[in-house]
């Protein structure tokens, strides 16, 4: 290519024809773009970190090399598993301990895939010996993690082009999330402190086929990848960025999305509850420490009308203001599943009694009705206390209440078990970025992916990088 790219340009020059100059220019530059275009990024995905032992296994066998100078260490032959062991003096491998071997490189014979304990991945592993543990590390293209990324976030059941959106989503996230771990040696997590990646077991033909449908293809903002975060559903507005985790960001404005509504997701609505005694114990893990909770309330709402904020009073009027994601964060975001709820508080605080369940009066009559029956004792022309009549109700018309019964030794609800904190509220996640039950419901009113991606991110424009 470079020859006749030379050869047409010295015949121009001896024309001197500017044109054609022009023209050579232009195809060495769509050439050169051809050659970016080509390359696809490699990803270094944290899947198993800080394990004491890790369990390793391919239906082809396995190659073991040490890093950096890929000095061959073991070779494993056969189909069985192969421990790998932390050690204080580098890295063990099948009970022999390569010192002071620090990193490993495994590569599957022949194109196979690995097993780490029960997951298999495609592409290489890297383990890593830090502070006497293995971080297992999975070197993976990026189209290929995007096959064990999209069917744990997504339905593969889904119409096409919310599954298109999607892959679309989780390929520019990867990207703009490149460098959140590398100072640990690995750029993102098989978690949803990044994104759930389950590797192979994970895929599935339908999301699979979505990410080779839009191959390459990533959202950017004044020509950058942006921040593509999404959640499950909205619950009727999507949220400013700046209104959950602080810092303005122009493409993660709130839109209304009630296309939610026409799918009908099954946490659309919800609601949870804690007792008082739950709660002491969430906030005594976190460090705060108090001895009753007198009530937990609702701070200032953002114009979405989601929580920004919630104060939780305890003894002596203490207050511990949380913003709502890390609150959501600190009590469940599976039980309070969005910031767009409100609060309910029934009982007393620990330690009260309430004019309701106060210890009744039991009546100097109980000796004399020992050996009444029931249903004498009930036409009697007197007021009955509540432990009685409990009681009397328990028991056959014709009996008699036993001997030496003392109503006084009837369990009574004297003391509450605290306050009952009840959240009632809609949608599910954060609420910033991409809905993916919103989205669902564009695609079944016939809605593009590149439709979905331009509505819950603004300004944005799509580009394909390689």
């Amino acid at each position: 290519m470079k020859q006749d790219l030379r050869n047409i340009y010295d015949n121009v020059k001896k024309d001197n024809n500017f044109l054609a100059i022009l023209f050579i220019v232009i195809i060495f530059l769509l050439v050169v773009n051809i050659n970016v275009l080509a390359e696809s990024p490699i990803l270094r995905v944290g899947i198993f970190l800080d394990h004491r032992e890790v369990k390793l296994r391919s239906d082809k066998g396995l190659h073991i090399y040490e890093i950096p100078s890929m000095k061959s260490l073991y070779v494993h032959k056969n189909t069985n598993p192969l421990k790998i062991t932390a050690n204080s003096n580098g890295i063990e491998i099948d009970n022999q301990v390569y010192n002071p071997i620090k990193e490993i490189k495994v590569i599957p014979n022949n194109g196979g895939l690995i097993q780490v304990n029960n997951h298999k991945y495609r592409g290489e592993i890297e383990i890593v010996l830090e502070k006497k543990l293995l971080n297992v590390i999975n070197i993976i293209e990026m189209e290929k993690y995007l096959y064990g990324v999209l069917k744990k976030e997504i339905s593969p059941e889904w119409p096409e082009e919310v599954l298109r959106a999607q892959a679309v989503a989780a390929r520019t996230f990867a990207l703009s999330n490149m460098n959140k771990f590398i100072d640990k040696g690995y750029n993102i997590c098989a978690t949803t402190n990044s994104q759930a990646y389950g590797g192979f077991y994970h895929e599935h033909p339908a999301t699979n086929k979505a990410v080779n449908d839009t191959n390459g293809i990533i959202i950017t903002y004044q020509g950058e990848p942006i921040n593509a975060v999404y959640h499950s559903d909205s619950g009727g507005y999507t949220e400013n960025c700046e209104d959950v985790w602080g810092g303005f960001v122009p493409y993660l404005r709130s839109v209304s999305s009630d296309y939610e509504e026409i799918v009908s997701p099954p946490n659309h609505q919800w609601d949870c509850s804690f007792t008082e005694q739950e709660v002491l114990e969430k906030l005594a893990q976190q460090g705060y420490h108090f001895n009753v909770i007198d009530n937990i309330v609702v701070g200032d709402k953002t114009e979405a009308g989601r929580v920004k904020s919630v104060d939780i009073i305890g003894d002596n009027n203490k207050i511990i203001t949380m913003k709502t994601n890390d609150f959501r964060l600190l009590m469940g975001p599976t039980m309070i599943r969005s910031s767009l709820f409100s609060v309910d508080i029934m009982g007393s605080s620990t330690g009260e009694i309430s004019k309701e369940s106060k210890t009744p009066d039991i009546p100097e009559q109980n000796s004399q009705l020992e050996q009444k029956k029931v249903g004498d004792i009930i036409r009697e022309e007197r007021d009955f206390s509540i432990a009685e009549l409990i009681e009397l109700l328990k028991r056959p018309k014709g009996e008699t209440l036993p001997k030496k019964m003392n109503f006084s030794d009837v369990e009574q609800d004297s003391h509450t078990d605290g306050l009952l904190f009840t959240f009632k509220g809609l949608g599910s996640g954060h609420g910033v970025g991409l809905s993916q039950w919103g989205a669902y419901g564009m695609a079944s009113e016939g809605y593009s992916y590149e439709d979905i991606l331009k509505y819950y991110y603004q300004g944005i424009q799509l580009t394909k990088l390689y």
